[in-house]
């Protein structure tokens, strides 16, 4: 088996909301983050990637407009048990 397979993926479900306040399009914050564009359309859909390419673009983006919490806050694994979003009942959609 690969290492990639064995690492753990991380994604952010605040991303979106974060930057749509201050950036219109992914190309605008690709340039302010100094970022390739493919993993800023990633982070948007919540596709997992590598933690450390997720914390690094968190915390390009706190250095520019502080958000209140710690990057490190913002981390989800995606191997940890997932919890229900608001609104979805209990035992339903499994």
């Amino acid at each position: 088996m690969s290492k990639k397979k064995d690492r753990a993926w991380f994604v952010c479900p605040q991303w979106t909301e974060l930057v749509s306040r201050h950036y219109a399009d992914d190309a605008a914050l690709a340039r302010a983050l100094r970022a390739d564009p493919k993993v800023l359309t990633r982070l948007r859909e919540q596709t997992p990637v590598a933690k450390s390419t997720l914390l690094k673009m968190l915390q390009r983006f706190v250095s520019r407009h502080p958000i209140g919490a710690a990057a490190r806050e913002l981390v989800i694994d995606t191997r940890s048990p997932r919890l229900p979003l608001i609104g979805e009942a209990a035992g339903r959609n499994r």
